[in-house]
């Protein structure tokens, strides 16, 4: 039996009405729904300037290769080699999906280049035929991945894996390609290179591939952008497993600029995401389940983000095996002392995986650096004299959150919890000491500590799911209870009551509910508008006491007027015309939604059986329309060359999850052209 997992969208998914009435262009085209299935490509791409990265997804079935948009954000977890199954709407050649159907016993046995064990590399320096061969030499690009006396990706990884991993390979080139390629153009750039190679090297000894090409003439949205794991290449030599990334030659200049964008796009290729700090503001670290501020390329001790030499950080060496277990110590629920190892030492404790939260998935990282090796010594002085921390929640996924232990600075070049601080988390009971550190260590004192009970105000927080709702209708909200004491307290029981608009009903709410302290908790609340709503703005909520003290929430909704529903307006030209056989008639079609503004878009299809066996051949298969828009599509019928006489041609127009709303017939009267008697 196969095994598969849905991974589901992200962000909160918006109902398709509602986006469409609020983003879509009016008179919007799309296909209907249609379904790929294939093997997923992942390619982050790095912008020159390292501020917000985006990542490309495309699905790959023979020769067929598409690209897929995530409507609602893509799913975690997505990584190139897997075998996925998406389905959504086709648009302008891609597909808009919701998520994606990930066979995992597929993908566990296609992806079998992993991040340890000697990495065979090819880089290919490809050259576009009418620019000038970029100032890159064979050598120079050789030491940058290869060399054991300076540093390279080679010594690099050796040094972060403690020699579990490192890399081995060959340069080729330069190879003139068949044309200029621009950056949008990456997979045919990948195809063109290795044709061009192809005859000089046999992929199978390979599985890392690396593409060295020319700034194009337009500029370049990246300086690297990289494959997220491997998948399938194709080459004469059959299809080989490999990673692929792709390096602007001009940004590879002077040499320890381009190990840094070596290193990090060789990152990706090893599953890796990028090194984020996050802020929050006067505190180290703010109250469970929020994200704060991320800057996605902040950590600046980490290769992984905005571009330096730093190790990659402990939470992802450990994902990828390049920690041994016993170089990690979890700490949960009981207080003790530890001496952390600086990462380039031989041996020693390397990290301590602390959680922060009872029960939670919440854990602190904490590790030391020091300015040994080739690599950490470039870094910024301040972390060589404390913990560095990071922090890993439902948000950090597969990158790395560094926290910064001096908030009351601007900076975050001294981020380290320094010897003497302590930090108590004022929404645990989580206490941290850095006791000492030497060149050889740092001592760490972990306690979960008895403090004092801190009441304060609780907060209630309410969302509607949608902005609009109608007479008769049922907009849902979704409530959030905080309870703000100090970690130390009691549970508090809250007493609740919902706040509604005059008329109004709404499904059972409990009384009371009960909330550990330094906690929150989520309720649904789904309420009833009577049909005799009038149109407007209206306010809805829940209200929270404790001890006499009453809290209030609440969130806006627009009440539109109810939705009537009409039958569209359709106009058809010609009614009848007259044409030749093995000749082609075109119809114009207008359909109009006359449906009131209350009412949801709506998807209209667009079918004709009539006459047999003639082609028939639409500009459009479908349209979304909102209430009151128009769209004018075309349908070309073929007349087979032996029809003769007059045919009858049929329309129909179908109207999702409700049947036909309209449909009409027209004449068409095939007949032989007049020809001039000689």
């Amino acid at each position: 039996m196969v095994s598969a997992v849905w991974l589901a969208a992200c962000s909160a998914q918006v109902p398709e009405a509602d986006e469409a009435r609020d983003a879509s262009p009016p008179h919007e085209a799309v296909s209907r729904e249609t379904s790929w299935e294939g093997e997923l490509e992942v390619v982050v791409v790095d912008p020159p300037a390292p501020v917000a990265s985006w990542e490309e997804y495309f699905v790959t079935e023979g020769r067929q290769r598409r690209q897929v948009v995530f409507e609602h954000g893509a799913p975690a977890g997505l990584r190139s080699g897997q075998r996925v199954k998406v389905q959504g709407r086709e648009k302008h050649g891609q597909l808009v999906a919701q998520g994606a159907d990930v066979d995992t016993h597929a993908a566990a046995s296609l992806n079998t280049c992993g991040p340890l064990g000697v990495q065979r590399s090819l880089v290919i320096l490809a050259e576009f035929p009418g620019m000038p061969r970029p100032g890159l030499t064979s050598q120079a690009v050789h030491d940058m991945f290869f060399s054991t006396t300076r540093r390279s990706l080679a010594d690099y990884w050796s040094e972060v894996s403690e020699g579990r991993t490192t890399t081995t390979g060959d340069v080729v080139g330069w190879y003139t390609l068949d044309r200029a390629y621009s950056c949008s153009e990456t997979s045919a750039m990948r195809d063109a290179a290795v044709q061009a190679v192809d005859a000089d090297v046999d992929f199978t000894q390979y599985d890392r591939i690396f593409i060295v090409h020319p700034m194009p003439q337009e500029g370049c949205r990246y300086s690297g952008q990289a494959t997220l794991s491997c998948g399938s290449v194709q080459t004469q030599d059959g299809a080989v497993t490999a990673s692929t990334a792709w390096l602007v030659a001009e940004a590879l200049t002077p040499h320890d600029r381009a190990v840094e964008l070596v290193t990090h796009e060789a990152g990706h290729n090893l599953s890796l995401h990028h090194a984020s700090t996050r802020d929050f503001g006067t505190e180290a670290l703010g109250l469970p389940g929020t994200q704060g501020a991320l800057d996605e390329y902040g950590d600046v001790f980490s290769t992984m983000g905005r571009w330096n030499l730093g190790h990659y950080a402990a939470p992802q060496k450990a994902r990828i095996g390049w920690l041994a277990a016993s170089s990690v110590a979890e700490v949960d629920g009981v207080d003790g002392t530890f001496t952390l190892a600086p990462v380039v030492a031989s041996g020693g404790l390397k990290a301590l995986k602390v959680r922060r939260r009872p029960g939670s998935s919440d854990w602190l990282w904490l590790e030391y650096r020091q300015p040994m090796g080739v690599y950490e010594s470039t870094l910024g002085s301040q972390v060589f004299g404390g913990a560095l921390v990071h922090y890993v929640d439902a948000v950090t996924m597969d990158g790395s959150h560094l926290l910064d232990f001096t908030p009351q600075t601007p900076s975050w070049t001294d981020p380290a919890l320094l010897p003497g601080a302590t930090w108590d988390d004022p929404y645990s009971t989580l206490s941290v000491t850095v006791d000492a550190a030497t060149s050889v260590g740092l001592t760490v004192s972990i306690a979960y500590r008895q403090a004092a009970c801190v009441r304060a105000p609780h907060e209630v927080q309410v969302t509607s799911l949608a902005p609009t709702d109608w007479p008769g209708g049922r907009p849902e909200f979704e409530v959030l209870l905080i309870n703000r004491d100090s970690p130390s307290c009691a549970p508090s029981t809250f007493q609740l009551a919902t706040l509604l608009p005059q008329g109004w009903g709404s499904d059972r709410v409990p009384t009371q509910r009960t909330v550990a302290a330094s906690s929150s908790v989520y309720l649904g609340l789904q309420t009833y508008t009577p049909y005799t709503t009038v149109p407007g703005t209206y306010s809805v909520g829940l209200s929270a006491t404790r001890d006499g003290h009453t809290v209030q929430g609440t969130a806006s909704i627009d009440i539109l007027a109810r939705c009537v529903l009409a039958p569209p307006t359709v106009t058809v030209s010609p009614q009848s015309v007259t044409a030749a056989p093995g000749t082609d008639v075109t119809w114009t079609v207008s359909v109009t939604n006359n449906d009131a503004g209350g009412c949801d878009w709506v998807w209209y299809d667009f079918y004709s059986s009539l006459p047999a066996r003639w082609d028939t051949d639409w500009s459009d298969w479908g349209v979304n329309l909102p209430p009151g828009g128009a769209f004018t599509f075309t349908m070309t019928k073929s007349i087979p060359s032996t029809a003769r006489g007059s045919h009858t041609v049929d329309l129909s127009i179908v109207k999702d999850e409700y049947g036909t709303v309209w449909s009409d017939t027209f004449t068409v009267d095939v007949a032989e052209p007049l020809t001039r008697a000689r």
